[in-house]
């Protein structure tokens, strides 16, 4: 994921030295935004001591708060923050029918991201980013099998994230709606709601 991440860094910045020339000089704008994402993977972390036989029940859904500030018409950075957790059982490792535990896990992960627009019409972007950032995850776990020997617990830890988004569509003009495919810390799939800071409503004009 992160070598993912670094080679997709490394294609936006060369695709710069073409696109800083050519497109129009609509640079230094701001953007937040707030989404809400889905994912068919757990939360990951490595010291759970039943990583390995666990059922998730209530999958992350992970909700962000994110910054962006372009410093050209195509390419920002931006910053991003957010929560997500998860819930579910582990299982006897030598009685895989029997209810060993539970547990609940829950991250909050900040991560700088890498923002380029591939193509401008009007009210619409169509774009991609990269990102990666520490996740700091806490599972407290609970386990009802006295046989296994593990207490009741909680483990905290913290390991590094990416996210690549090959596709994102944006809708609107200085107010509005996104949604994105990707995989990483915003989920497969992650929508929301964005706003746009500036003097000009420079992403009302026609780019060519």
């Amino acid at each position: 994921m992160l070598r993912a991440c670094l080679i997709s860094f490394v294609i936006i910045l060369s695709g710069l030295l073409t696109c800083a020339a050519q497109c129009p000089s609509n640079k230094y704008q701001w953007d937040l935004s707030v989404s809400y994402g889905y994912t068919t993977n757990g939360i990951s972390y490595t010291d759970a001591a039943q990583d390995g036989n666990k059922t998730i029940s209530q999958y992350p859904q992970p909700a962000f708060f994110t910054v962006r500030y372009f410093l050209y018409n195509r390419l920002a950075i931006g910053a991003g923050a957010g929560i997500t957790s998860e819930q579910g059982k582990y299982y006897d490792p030598t009685h895989l029918s029997s209810q060993a535990g539970t547990y609940a896990a829950s991250s909050t992960t900040m991560a700088v991201e890498l923002y380029y627009v591939y193509h401008f019409w009007k009210f619409v972007e169509v774009y991609t980013f990269a990102g990666a950032g520490p996740s700091f995850i806490s599972v407290s776990s609970t386990y009802t099998s006295p046989g296994l020997g593990f207490p009741s617990e909680t483990t905290r830890n913290t390991i590094m994230k990416g996210q690549y988004t090959p596709v994102g569509i944006r809708l609107g003009g200085r107010l509005g709606g996104f949604a994105e495919l990707g995989y990483g810390y915003k989920g497969i799939i992650n929508a929301g709601i964005s706003y746009k800071l500036g003097p000009t409503c420079w992403w009302k004009d026609d780019f060519r």
